[in-house]
């Protein structure tokens, strides 16, 4: 997690936000973290303290879930296999890079293989020009021409390597930069802007949602619209951005319900909650019922938890199954392609 330094528009161009930078140059971070965020925090303060040996990681062990300790516990053993008998920093203080006028910390690093990993939380993305950065200002510090990025998808167990020569990363974090001090710079509607602490003000996603609502103007021709290759996916993108201010608004909406204010058209409805037998009841009865019918009830396990399972309750000698993962059909679902703004 980096840090800037001086004012509010240096305060935005951090390493860490140079992969949202790279799609819109006016992207803000939210000063508020997310759930998601505070897990990521979380994760890594485990990660670090797992890897320095540190009392307080038996402590911080019971704020995770046994999925999170097991994707923690992955992320470490892959430092220590990669990094064979190198030293591996892992303080803060000694993670800390400088990139031209930007800082941030790594999570890891192995100054005599020229390498740092960085551990990331939930789903996979794009960090490419957040790696560029750290490794421009760890080839400085490290008198090295070429470094390598290691990125720890923890969730999924996937390793994402990046290599940089001084010249590649230098190339990369310019032309972010020059983007983002660009007097003419525009804001463009991505994945990111749920993130964004201009979401809501942003004139680019303001106008998507009014292009949007004009749908409901009399003689609007959704045919003529869905005809034409252009508009379709115009309208798809607004209709994306609308959606993210109709949650936004939903959510306003039922504070306002539940503490005694109205909306014009609309109530709170509550739901029964749905009934469950817990997992301890099945487990007592589960002789007598048949472990094959309680558990093709249950449904078929993610490869990920069968392995954290074995791992955690197989002997050590004994090799995990590969012939046992089965594949599902691949699915096809559609995602918009990144653009630049105009």
């Amino acid at each position: 997690m980096g840090q800037g330094e001086g004012g509010n528009a240096v305060s935005a161009l951090r390493p860490s936000n140079l992969p949202k930078l790279a799609v819109c140059p006016c992207y803000e971070s939210n000063p508020v973290a997310g759930p998601a965020a505070e897990r990521g925090t979380l994760l890594d303060t485990a990660f670090r303290a797992e890897l320095l040996g540190l009392e307080e990681r038996f402590v911080i062990a019971n704020k995770l879930t046994a999925d999170e300790i097991a994707a923690v516990s992955w992320s470490v053993s892959m430092v220590r296999a990669m990094s064979g008998r190198e030293r591996v920093l892992a303080r803060e203080d000694d993670c800390r890079v400088k990139i031209l006028n930007l800082t941030g910390t790594a999570d890891a690093i192995v100054p005599m293989k020229f390498t740092h990993f960085d551990l990331k939380t939930g789903a996979r993305r794009n960090y490419r020009e957040q790696m560029a950065a750290y490794a421009l200002g760890l080839m400085g510090a490290h008198f090295a021409s070429s470094w390598t990025a290691h990125l720890l998808f923890c969730d999924q167990r996937e390793i994402e390597t990046h290599k940089f020569t001084y010249e590649e990363a230098h190339a990369i974090v310019d032309q972010v930069v020059k983007s983002f001090h660009d007097p003419a710079k525009k804001p463009n509607p991505c994945e990111y802007c749920g993130w964004c602490a201009k979401a809501d003000t942003c004139p680019a996603r303001l106008a998507m949602v009014g292009e949007t609502l004009t749908v409901t103007e009399p003689g609007f021709d959704f045919d003529a619209l869905l005809a034409d290759p252009e508009k379709l996916g115009r309208f798809l993108a607004a209709s994306a951005v609308v959606e993210d201010f109709r949650e936004r608004a939903k959510k306003i909406a039922t504070e306002r319900l539940k503490t005694g204010g109205v909306v014009p058209g609309w109530k709170l409805v509550t739901r029964k909650g749905s009934e469950f037998v817990d997992c301890e009841t099945v487990g007592h009865h589960i002789q007598r019922m048949g472990f094959g019918p309680v558990l093709n009830a249950y449904g078929n396990l993610s490869a990920a938890k069968f392995r954290d399972l074995w791992s955690q309750r197989m002997p050590s000698e004994k090799p995990f199954p590969e012939e046992a993962v089965k594949h599902a059909a691949p699915s096809t679902y559609l995602k918009q392609s990144k653009t630049k703004p105009n």
